[in-house]
């Protein structure tokens, strides 16, 4: 069984970012995903965080040299990560829910739209975890080759 924390849009809200390694580190995540709009906080979370931190660009993160996506594996689930703008995820997940699947991804994680959702788009898991900025997070849990995600709050 493999954890993942999932979290996009920190906006510089270091309040939420602290409160989310501190808890990230006591659930002792398998890695955590940074879905952009957020890159300034993405270097001080490597070196507090306990686990992996995997990152892509978002569009406020200005100049930056993260990926603009990722696509990665996890006990036979391939995830795409990516932070949603250039496929218009504010409009609608077509487009993203399509490149995942010619990525083979099952899993979309996504931002952008400090919308907190997870649901499917074919036979993609379509999961935006909100704007951590609003103390939003997500959790994966990948099991016997299933995804399930669960949308989650920070106190």
């Amino acid at each position: 069984m493999v954890r993942l924390g999932i979290i996009s849009d920190s906006h510089s809200a270091s309040f939420w970012t602290d409160r989310f390694i501190q808890h990230a580190n006591k659930q002792r995540y398998d890695a955590v995903f940074h879905l952009g709009d957020g890159e300034g906080e993405t270097r001080s979370m490597k070196k507090k965080l306990h686990m992996p931190l995997m990152c892509v660009a978002g569009n406020c993160d200005m100049f930056s040299k993260l990926p603009g996506e990722l696509v990665t594996e996890y006990e036979g689930v391939r995830l795409l990560a990516t932070h949603g703008h250039k496929y218009d995820v504010k409009w609608g997940l077509d487009q993203l829910s399509y490149h995942a699947e010619e990525q083979g991804a099952k899993v979309a994680l996504y931002g952008h739209t400090h919308v907190p959702d997870a649901e499917y788009y074919g036979s993609v898991l379509m999961l935006n975890p909100g704007a951590l900025m609003r103390g939003r997070y997500a959790e994966l849990i990948i099991d016997g080759g299933r995804a399930v995600p669960f949308l989650k709050e920070l106190e």
